[in-house]
């Protein structure tokens, strides 16, 4: 590409718009326009490096990042494509083909011809087979993407954020989605015991992804027993399968209209998450839900399930004196108030139960975290201990026996 045109080809883009306006686009303008070439390319490679030690970026760092610009817009035809629409043919698909053509020869650009480049030659190298000190993730970009290469990626992982995070919050300011950068990777691996609840809550799960009618999921029982990390387990097995979590809290209740705009016509299945549900008895935000699963004004999108962990299996609160009355009279109010508080679990299609292990399956649960932390210590020495730390601590359950294990790697690593 012309050095010399690159401004220009930069500002034709049409379907890929957003492009123009991204901070690393504006550096090479600078570059390119401006006198002092030094100090914009030194910035230049200041915020490669450290977009390639936050994602893990290797190689050529300039045509890596502008190829995940592109991978990653949101824009009307990678929305289509998202949706698995046929955009072949139409005028879109022929005005991103350009688009594309543009953006492969942006990246194809050799930084070593960029006006100024001459200064720091042994710098710019580095940035074009750069080795990150981060190694979780070393995503290397560095090829050209042809339309059916963009096509086929936004039909398996979506588009903008979406094709990148698996987990979510709602920002009630901006009224968006936030990517969560660090999202615990817990897996089913890790998740010892409950086998049966983990099969039914997989099973409901696989359904709503082959897009057969599933059911919302309250998970219930005592804590620490791996309610919320099954959950999140979830979309660590299933993000290549299209699942995404939104994890709200319960004051976004009164959020939900305004967060199934922002999915329901997306291409992907979403999980929204509330974790720990339960109502005292003058809040009314159980109202906005109950409306919401039981089909009101506006229904419950079919790219979505409402999964919701509770202490409670009846959620909200309840009193002695809803279940009974001194007078005849009252006995149709209060049955009337019963019925409002159990009805919100039910609108739940499945209930999973987690109860308290027994000392038996809390030994196993402590065994097998400690296989597979590599804990070695003789089994009846283990037992006993186990035993004597839950009784000083918060009683049976899994996260009680992951804490002992963790004590206990620590206590013979000093011996």
């Amino acid at each position: 590409m012309n050095m010399s045109k690159i401004p220009e080809q930069i500002n034709s883009l049409t379907v890929y718009n957003n492009i123009k306006h991204d901070k690393i686009i504006d550096i090479l303008r600078d570059i390119l326009t401006e006198q002092d070439n030094l100090t914009a390319l030194s910035l230049l490679v200041t915020r490669l490096t450290e977009m390639a030690e936050k994602s893990g970026f290797k190689g050529n760092l300039f045509k890596s990042y502008i190829l995940h610009l592109m991978l990653r817009d949101e824009n009307t035809f990678t929305l289509f494509c998202e949706n698995n629409a046929d955009v072949k043919g139409s005028s879109l698909y022929k005005l991103a083909k350009a688009d594309i053509d543009i953006i492969n020869s942006l990246a194809d650009i050799d930084l070593s011809a960029l006006p100024g480049s001459s200064h720091i030659e042994g710098v710019l190298k580095e940035i074009t087979d750069y080795k990150p000190v981060s190694k979780g993730n070393t995503a290397d970009f560095c090829r050209s993407y042809t339309i059916d290469d963009v096509i086929a990626f936004h039909n398996k992982y979506g588009c903008g954020d979406i094709s990148i995070y698996k987990s979510f919050r709602y920002n009630d300011k901006r009224k968006a989605l936030v990517g969560v950068d660090y999202p615990d990777p817990i897996t089913f691996g890790e998740l010892i015991g409950y086998e049966a609840q983990t099969k039914q809550l997989i099973d409901n799960t696989l359904a709503f992804l082959k897009g057969y009618r599933a059911n919302n999921v309250l998970l219930v029982g005592a804590r620490g027993t791996g309610k919320s990390s099954s959950v999140k387990a979830l979309v660590n097995e299933y993000f290549d399968m299209g699942l995404r979590i939104v994890e709200i809290t319960k004051e976004q209740i009164a959020k939900l209209p305004d967060i199934l705009k922002l999915i329901r016509h997306r291409g992907r299945k979403f999980i929204i998450f509330i974790d720990d549900l339960s109502f005292d008895e003058n809040e009314i935000q159980y109202k906005y839900m109950k409306s919401l699963l039981e089909g009101g004004s506006e229904g419950q999108p079919d790219n979505v399930l409402f999964y919701a962990t509770s202490n409670r299996r009846h959620i909200i609160q309840e009193k002695w004196t809803d279940r009974s009355s001194g007078s005849n009279d009252a006995e149709i109010h209060t049955q009337d108030t019963l019925n409002e508080k159990l009805s919100l679990s039910d609108r739940f299609g499945i209930t999973i139960s987690y109860p308290k292990p027994t000392p038996k399956e809390y030994i196993e649960i402590v065994k097998g975290i400690a296989k597979e932390q590599g804990l070695i210590m003789d089994e009846e020495l283990l037992r006993s201990e186990a035993m004597a730390w839950e009784l000083k601590q918060k009683g049976r359950s899994g996260r009680t026996a992951k804490q002992f294990v963790n004590n206990m790697l620590w206590k013979v690593s000093q011996k």
